[in-house]
């Protein structure tokens, strides 16, 4: 069952998001407080799931108390809630590595999607660790068989979804495809650390192209499914893509981001991930 520990000095907020957990099922309230030094007792002690604090309290802020308390819970996800509208102090929050920022007043429809999503991201990072366990049945398969009804299976997948995100006539996605079969083979070998540059460097060595030239392309097509996957989440935010994909193969911060560009609300669009984007691709097909 999933943990909390909800941190706000406004009791009527802690109240509110205690029955949203409750009336949904989504978990269990550990503890609560209202005042930055008990929140990072507590948060030490129980290392819960996930942790809803407002960004600004007396005596430390959120961001205080998430720096100190990230390198004792690194399991634990944190959920900023705050009236503040500083694009300064969001941003802040999200580099001290909140997964979501919520806004005052509280919606009960965005605290449901919001926990789902960030039960999601977990899954997706534990997946992330099995997938070698996943693939191994293709290891020893023969290469004139197994391995290639495998990859044909992998590119249909692959490519459908790039039709669902708009980006199948773009250039880059023939690079992303193989960065994720390149990947696959790292994560397979135990090399989870791998850095995008050594799959640039591949893919260059293979198309004899420039490795700039490879990188700008695929960051253009994924901005371009970034792009896609805002305007679909802005007509309908429970669609079905919007959904599948808004976290799985992006930040969601991003795409919220992103949403706000396309709704003049913001100077600056949403910042794309590639290893996150190619990676999602890899959990998706393997699922």
């Amino acid at each position: 069952m999933t943990s909390f520990i909800i941190v706000d000095d406004d009791i009527g907020i802690r109240e509110i998001i205690k029955k949203i957990i409750k009336k949904h099922d989504l978990g269990i309230v550990l503890a609560e407080c209202e005042e930055g030094e008990q929140a990072e007792a507590l948060v030490r002690e129980h290392q819960p799931d996930i942790v809803f604090i407002d960004l600004l309290l007396p005596g430390r802020n959120g961001i205080q108390i998430l720096n100190a308390v990230r390198p004792f819970c690194e399991n634990t996800a944190f959920i900023m809630i705050s009236q503040a509208n500083s694009e300064k102090l969001v941003t802040q929050a999200y580099q001290s590595g909140i997964e979501f920022f919520i806004h005052k007043p509280i919606n009960v429809l965005e605290i449901v999607f919001i926990v789902n999503k960030v039960l999601d991201n977990r899954n997706i990072r534990q997946a992330m660790s099995q997938i070698c366990k996943t693939t191994s049945q293709y290891s020893n398969a023969s290469p004139a068989t197994g391995n290639k009804d495998y990859n044909s299976v992998q590119k249909t997948k692959i490519y459908k979804i790039f039709s669902e995100l708009g980006i199948l006539g773009e250039k880059g996605t023939q690079d992303i495809f193989k960065m994720v079969q390149i990947a696959e083979k790292y994560i397979h070998q135990d090399r989870v650390d791998y850095q995008l540059s050594q799959i640039f460097q591949h893919i260059s060595l293979q198309s004899n192209q420039d490795v700039r030239t490879i990188e700008q392309r695929v960051r253009r097509t994924i901005a371009k499914a970034l792009e896609n996957t805002a305007n679909i989440g802005i007509e309908d935010y429970y669609n079905e893509r919007f959904e599948a994909y808004n976290s799985s193969l992006f930040d969601f911060k991003e795409v919220r981001i992103e949403m706000d560009f396309i709704n003049q609300k913001s100077k600056y669009h949403g910042k794309v991930n590639v290893k996150k984007f190619v990676e999602g691709l890899l959990f998706i097909t393997n699922g």
